[in-house]
């Protein structure tokens, strides 16, 4: 839902929530900027808006059922820090995948109109098995 509007990130970020949660990648993609920036736990893992809807969709592959609920919201402006918890139970066409139970923290940054930037912290073993398996995807396609 693209705005000629300021928005803050947080509000942003709400609204890009909503879609990922209805499994919209239309929408989600709409949200972001074309060249997003995502960090988990310091380390790059997308560098577009396209690499976003692909992780997604590998995401929704994995987790049909795949969630994320926002604890908590710091809004700052073109920043906000995020309290988030995702959540899925693996598909029973993939074997090896763990059920996703993760909490987390992002601080995203927007432009008032999409999400520029990301940094995700969390700990977790079965959102690296779902990364792993996006960046796969990904290779694999071209």
């Amino acid at each position: 839902m693209k705005s000629n509007q300021w928005r803050s990130a947080a509000q942003i970020y709400r609204d890009y929530n909503a879609a990922e949660n209805r499994h919209d990648l239309a929408g989600t993609t709409a949200l972001v900027a074309a060249d997003l920036h995502v960090e988990v736990n310091g380390i790059p893992q997308v560098a577009s808006g396209a690499d976003d809807e692909a992780a997604m969709a590998i995401l929704y592959e994995i987790y049909p059922d795949y969630r994320r609920e926002i604890i908590r919201i710091i809004d700052s402006g073109d920043e906000a820090a995020v309290i988030w918890k995702m959540a899925g139970t693996p598909s029973s066409s993939i074997d090896g995948i763990s059920p996703l139970n993760v909490e987390g923290v992002s601080i995203v940054t927007g432009d008032g109109l999409v999400l520029t930037k990301a940094s995700l912290y969390a700990d977790s073993s079965a959102l690296d098995q779902a990364l792993a398996r996006a960046r796969e995807a990904k290779r694999g396609s071209k």
